[in-house]
């Protein structure tokens, strides 16, 4: 893989003071010089003497922990790193210890080591190792300590709890601990011993998951190469220094090191991110306000990144994620179960397009943190078997050792949520700590017998590239050792299997999903894009598919969707509203045009001309619209098929009910009901009398003539009763 080369020394960092764990140190940017070592953080398990509510005094960053694993050729292990003056005063006597807690003896002690780690306080040499007998304010001094196996009282095999404790004496105050680290350390073998022997190696396979942070398109139209996204991030990323361009060069690196490592290995990538990055070597713009853009930088970065996976990808095992990672789960539960299918079909075909070479593996289905919705694997899935990489704590029914069937057509391979939550970490142990934390984990499991152990790493793994790839080729040592033998995921798949009759879904997973204010919003706008195009039909003459048009639409609703907004309400927020926009100025292509002078029908049921035009590149059924209103009936409106980039005239039928000069509202719908274009004001100059008009006028004229007759009559009759009668 040309130009993904880089070494960049690992690290570890703790700042602890009275008991805090502070933030951490700000991203790394392409645009500045390559990193140095990542800084990262761990709470201490023991009891502080300071109160908890004091300024931290100490920062602790971890050069180097040599070896990280403990086998028969380990004489010692020796720790370097640098201490730096954080607080508002000197302190003295700065000094350094390693310590250890007891082996931990089964899993549940292991998952409850990395969660709170335990007492540290089994072994501990005699004495601390000094760093500084005096640190003013802001001031470093830089340390290696180094302890023998004895002094540490490692005597069997295990995974081990190790505090890397640092104390010192405060100005003002007296001696207590002032930062520290917390780790696994596991012990295959020792000096002298071998290790012990495994009758059955478990079967190992990892996957290695590409995908942005989350989307970063705001607008791409179909047939225009240019790109429009929100920052720049995505080409800081896939250049030296960035989180993906790590996880491709630690892949390479312990591939060529070691190639057993390429059969356990399955990338797992996002199609979206694919999409974006091809986009991006044509040239792209980045939005800095509502109305202004400027030019990215990735382009080239973009070029060789996607080159580079190319050639490590070819021949490979490949899954496609959803694509953009939508969340399948929260889309099937919204009703929006089409765009969920979508997402795993979209996601399939953009990665296969993209990679050329490599063909994905079909029916393969990772949801974001193992579990999924039953009626969201079935909305997906349908009639075509599904392999779904899920939590096996979401079973129910588990009989027999994994894959399990599920129902007729589906199978569940089980994520080891030991080694996978051990690489996730919680909150306050990332990075090289959770990257130790991980490989303790899997050898942990390389010390039992017969098992399949699928690792599903964070799906946006922070970790540094030099711990990835520790990690790797720890890995790959495993599999030389005969510790673990490599598994390629088809094989997990095809190996003997039990069955589950459920999948749950508890609470805690739907909270866990997109936020339900952006998936509804999300939901209504594919319900009018869906029935949009379900309005238009191919022209003639113009060799452009209706889904085509719809594309970047049902791409930005798959954006919108994305597990990266999870617990990100603004983004998702922000990210509908631009996929809105852009449905808003397809269905805008669309529309009546505005009328000239006022219209003066010839009579009182003459038709009214209305012109609609379809500047979109298919043709569209659609009905036009007139609001009745005081003065005006509307009668009838049959469906029209309005040609592509044309327009079409049609003849309104009402009935005029009154003359003079008034106004209504016109608009045209897709034959679903949906608003296409704005309301066009039509104005009316009417002369006609209407039906109703005529027939109260004609009532009125009546009852004047039977009036004026009624009073002729009387007169008359009158007169002949005032004429004398004859003599």
């Amino acid at each position: 893989m040309s130009g993904l080369r880089y070494a960049t020394r690992h690290k570890l960092a703790a700042v602890v003071a009275a008991g805090l764990v502070l933030a951490g140190s700000a991203p790394w940017t392409a645009s500045a010089q390559p990193p140095g070592p990542e800084p990262l953080f761990a709470p201490i398990g023991l009891a502080r003497t300071q109160p908890a509510n004091s300024p931290p005094r100490l920062r602790l960053d971890i050069d180097q922990l040599n070896p990280r694993v403990v086998r028969s050729d380990t004489p010692q292990i020796t720790v370097s790193g640098k201490v730096t003056n954080v607080g508002d005063r000197r302190i003295d006597q700065v000094e350094v210890r390693l310590q250890r807690g007891d082996a931990v003896s089964d899993e549940g002690k292991l998952r409850a080591a990395m969660a709170q780690p335990p007492t540290a306080e089994a072994a501990k040499p005699s004495s601390f190792t000094p760093i500084a007998k005096s640190l003013d304010k802001g001031a470093s001094s830089a340390f290696t300590a180094t302890y023998t196996l004895d002094q540490l009282k490692l005597d069997q095999p295990g995974v081990y709890p190790v505090l890397i404790n640092v104390n010192g004496r405060p100005e003002y105050g007296g001696a207590e601990r002032l930062a520290g680290l917390n780790l696994l350390m596991p012990v295959l073998s020792l000096p002298g011993r071998g290790a012990p022997p495994t009758q059955a190696p478990p079967k190992v396979t990892v996957l290695w998951p590409l995908v942005d942070d989350h989307p970063r398109v705001v607008r791409q139209r179909e047939n225009d190469r240019q790109l429009v996204l929100s920052d720049d991030e995505l080409a800081s990323s896939v250049q030296v220094g960035g989180r993906l361009y790590g996880m491709l060069n630690a892949y390479e690196i312990a591939t060529k090191q070691n190639p057993a490592l390429m059969s356990s290995l399955c990338f797992a990538v996002d199609g979206d991110l694919l999409d974006t990055l091809d986009a991006m070597t044509n040239g792209y713009q980045v939005q800095v306000s509502e109305d202004k853009t400027v030019p990215g930088k990735g382009k080239d970065f973009a070029q060789r990144w996607l080159v580079s996976l190319r050639a490590l990808t070819a021949g490979q095992c490949v899954v496609a994620l959803p694509y953009a990672d939508a969340d399948v789960s929260a889309l099937s539960r919204a009703g929006a179960a089409d765009l969920a299918k979508t997402s795993v079909n979209q996601g399939l075909a953009s990665v296969s397009k993209a990679l050329e070479s490599a063909k994905p593996q079909p029916g393969v289905l990772w949801p974001v943190d193992g579990t999924v919705d039953p009626r969201a694997l079935s909305d997906v899935g349908g009639l075509t078997p599904t392999v779904v990489l899920a939590n096996p704590e979401r079973l129910k029914g588990v009989q027999g050792p994994g894959p399990f069937t599920l129902g007729q057509n589906d199978r569940v391979l089980p994520i080891d949520q030991l080694t996978s939550s051990a690489l996730a970490g919680p909150p306050s142990a990332a990075g090289a700590v959770s990257v130790q934390n991980g490989l303790a984990a899997l050898l942990f499991r390389a010390m039992q017998s017969g098992q399949s152990v699928l690792v599903a790493p964070p799906r946006r793994w922070t970790a540094p590239a030099s711990e990835l790839t520790e990690y790797l080729r720890t890995i790959g040592r495993m599999f030389t050792d005969r510790l673990a033998t490599a598994s390629p995921l088809a094989d997990l798949a095809e190996s003997p299997e039990g069955s589950a009759t459920a999948m749950d879904y508890p609470e805690r997973d739907v909270a866990a999903e997109v936020p339900s204010g952006v998936i509804s919003q999300v939901s209504q706008a594919n319900a009018v894009q869906r029935d949009l195009l379900g309005a238009m039909l191919p022209d003639d003459t113009r060799p452009v598919n209706p889904a085509t048009v719809m594309n970047p639409i049902r791409n930005g609703l798959l954006r919108a969707s994305s597990s990266g907004w999870r617990g990100n309400v603004e983004g998702g927020k922000q990210a509908v509203t631009n996929v809105v926009k852009q449905l808003d100025a397809v269905r805008g292509l669309v529309k009546v045009n505005p009328p000239g002078p006022p219209i003066v029908p010839a009579s009182s049921n003459a038709p009214i001309p209305v012109r609609i035009v379809n500047d979109l590149p298919v043709d569209v059924l659609v009905k036009l619209v007139i609001r009745e209103s005081a003065g005006l009936r509307p009668g009838v409106v049959q469906q029209k098929r309005i040609p592509a980039g044309n327009s079409f005239t049609d003849f309104v039928p009402v009935e005029l009910l009154r003359s003079g000069k008034f106004s209504v509202d016109v608009w045209v719908t897709t034959p679903g009901g949906n608003q296409l274009g704005n309301v066009s004001k039509f104005e009316i100059s009417s002369g006609a009398y209407g039906t109703i008009t005529v027939a109260v006028t004609s009532v009125a004229g009546g009852m004047l003539v039977l009036l004026a007759a009624r009073r002729v009559y009387r007169r008359i009759k009158q007169r002949k009763n005032q004429e004398p009668t004859p003599a």
